[in-house]
């Protein structure tokens, strides 16, 4: 594999495994760690999977490739890496791998100061061994011991610290670091490291992993690093992964070891920005959705997959970071905070941590837009309910003709001008768009709902309907693409059409009814609710007025939404630093009520209801 210019080229000749004529080009990009987009997983749906067959000739074409390339691409060789066999010889090339790194999530870290105080944290000591001790070791360790162990103990180490402390009181090490953790001894080093004790705080997302290297002394997040979820090429969304761990023999192993490896590395990078030897890890605090538990733990996936969607386990789940391949200490300890449902998982537990929803002085109402959306609804009573829907993957850009991930060259806002001229801003301020990401498609929509281009139905109207109606710099945008459905241009090919109009009437429209619903259950209506946060890299970077603007979420004041961050991950931070706050987020996940949507018997009429966009004022018409 080379690469040059602006593109990857690999050589199959030199990978293919053997024995295998019906390998993909997907498959061996995949083993290779190249980032070729495959949101539908491989199965020919997404039509993103683009290679160029740069020696191919005339390579037979598939018909997912005849549906998803013009011909003018396939003429020029490109085709999807998913219907094309990895034949020895071929040389394929990529554009560009992607430089989607996790960034949106990081530029979210000052709004996430906690204000824990550290509790319950590993505490360290330093201690100089007598000199009667080293003399007369056989008969002296116990009481050197006693010696040692933090005022008030009652209970002597296990079996490995007591080896360790007796090793190192026989080799005469000198001073010795002692590790403790609520009165008990846990742990000793050779020499005083006092000054050094990190814990690590993981948000495991479906799209972006994130880590927090917090120094347990002071409570200071010293870095923070973030990177695509190296799962992604299994598909966007975690049904895709949970197939792929059912339909391939290994395939949970796989993906089990892509998530472990992406923690390492993460690990690995933020203790080289601090300067901190992965050693000295002492404690690591886990959040993630469901799925993402399970694959991390390399538990069944199958009982997600289908109804009633049974986690393995609810509670929370202690471990030790060294069996599991995590840089750290030999005597650091882990948890993975408790899971509510199937479908509602650590990180939900996390953001109404970090938002005190538990808390609540009036019915809020929050939603993490991820790859999946979760709703909690918490009144002042001290209720809370959820729920889960698969809203994100089209904010993910996933079956969006023109959609990406929110990297350089995506579109993340959008406006119309007095007399209907677009303007436009593309991540990095770049003057060519690649794309559109969540918050610009947003944007978008608002305001071509705004402006009269698309209906309240989410039609956009053919040009002669619309004549008189709109100005003149609209309606020249407006036009018919393949099997004749409408778009409409926003920067040279960039394009919005009406199918991309339909996959965000469903993604907003499972969000809506899913707070319709939540209400519905508490006996609550939209105008008693007096605080609305917006979770999540795509909810704190999308413009809340859009949000009303496409019936994401209705009939409540803009001045009560607010962003809120990556809250998963500040609530796995809090955790991280106060056990109390991890005791806290446990209760929080057992009182924590999970309503499934499918089941509800009305479910599909809101659903229905709300795929009919807001009325907005026209505020553009000639």
């Amino acid at each position: 594999m080379n690469k040059i210019a602006d593109k990857i080229v690999f050589l199959p000749s030199n990978t293919t495994a053997q024995g295998d004529p019906n390998r993909t080009l997907l498959e061996l990009a995949r083993d290779l760690r190249l980032a070729v987009d495959s949101p539908c997983a491989g199965r020919g749906i997404c039509g993103r999977c683009l290679v160029r067959i740069e020696n191919g000739g005339s390579r037979p074409i598939s018909g997912e490739e005849r549906r998803h390339l013009s011909p003018a691409r396939v003429e020029a060789g490109w085709r999807l890496a998913c219907s094309q066999r990895a034949d020895p010889g071929l040389r394929v090339s990529l554009e560009q791998e992607s430089s989607y790194n996790g960034r949106a999530k990081l530029d979210l870290c000052d709004q996430e100061k906690t204000s824990a105080t550290l509790s319950g944290v590993p505490r360290k000591t330093l201690f100089r061994p007598r000199q009667a001790t080293l003399i007369n070791l056989d008969v002296a360790l116990e009481q050197a011991m006693r010696q040692a162990l933090p005022p008030g103990a009652g209970a002597m180490p296990d079996a490995a610290v007591l080896r360790e402390f007796a090793g190192l009181i026989a080799d005469g090490a000198g001073p010795l670091t002692l590790i403790s953790e609520r009165g008990a001894l846990t742990g000793c080093e050779p020499g005083d490291t006092t000054g050094k004790l990190y814990g690590a705080a993981v948000d495991i997302g479906t799209t972006t992993v994130a880590l927090y290297l917090v120094d347990l002394t002071s409570g200071e997040t010293v870095a923070a690093v973030a990177s695509a979820n190296s799962q992604a090429p299994y598909g966007a969304d975690v049904m895709s992964r949970i197939c792929h761990c059912q339909d391939n023999n290994g395939g949970l192993k796989q993906l089990r070891g892509l998530i472990r490896e992406d923690i390492c590395r993460l690990a690995a990078e933020a203790c080289e920005q601090a300067q901190v030897d992965p050693a000295h890890l002492y404690r690591w605090t886990l959040v993630g959705n469901s799925t993402m538990q399970h694959l991390f733990f390399g538990f069944d996936t199958l009982p997600l997959g289908r109804l009633p969607f049974l986690p393995a386990v609810n509670g929370p789940v202690s471990f030790r970071p060294a069996e599991y391949g995590l840089p750290c200490s030999r005597f650091a300890t882990a948890k993975f905070l408790p899971i509510v449902a199937g479908h509602v998982g650590a990180d939900t537990v996390g953001m109404v941590l970090a938002s005190a929803l538990d808390k609540a002085d009036r019915l809020t109402l929050a939603v993490d837009m991820g790859t999946n959306g979760e709703i909690v609804l918490a009144d002042e009573r001290g209720r809370i309910i959820c729920s889960s829907t698969a809203a994100g993957p089209a904010f993910e850009g996933v079956r969006i003709v023109h959609g990406m991930r929110a990297e350089p060259g995506a579109i993340d806002k959008f406006w119309l001008e007095s007399d209907g001229a677009p303007g436009w801003h593309a991540i990095g301020d770049v003057q060519t768009a690649r794309g559109i990401c969540g918050s610009g498609l947003m944007d978008i929509a608002a305001e071509l709902i705004r402006a009269g281009v698309i209906d309240t139905s989410g039609w956009i109207p053919p040009v002669d309907r619309l004549q008189g109606k709109l100005a003149p710099k609209l309606l020249e945008r407006i036009g018919n693409g393949p099997h004749n459905q409408r778009r409409f241009t926003i920067a040279d090919q960039i394009v919005m059409t009406q199918g991309d109009v339909r996959e965000l009437q469903l993604a907003c429209g499972a969000i809506s009814s899913g707070i319709k619903i939540l209400l519905q259950k508490l006996g609550r209506t939209p105008g008693e609710i007096g605080r609305v946060l917006l979770a999540g890299a795509f909810g704190n970077f999308m413009n809340p007025a859009s949000a009303l603007a496409v019936g994401m979420i209705r009939d409540v004041d803009l001045g009560i939404v607010e962003p809120v961050g990556n809250a998963a991950g500040a609530g796995a931070r809090m955790a991280l630093v106060d056990s109390r706050l991890f005791e806290r987020a446990c209760r929080i996940a057992r009182k924590m009520e999970f309503v499934e949507l499918g089941a509800e018997p009305d479910w599909n009429d809101k659903f229905a209801d709300s795929m009919f966009l807001p009325v907005l004022d026209n505020s553009l018409q000639p």
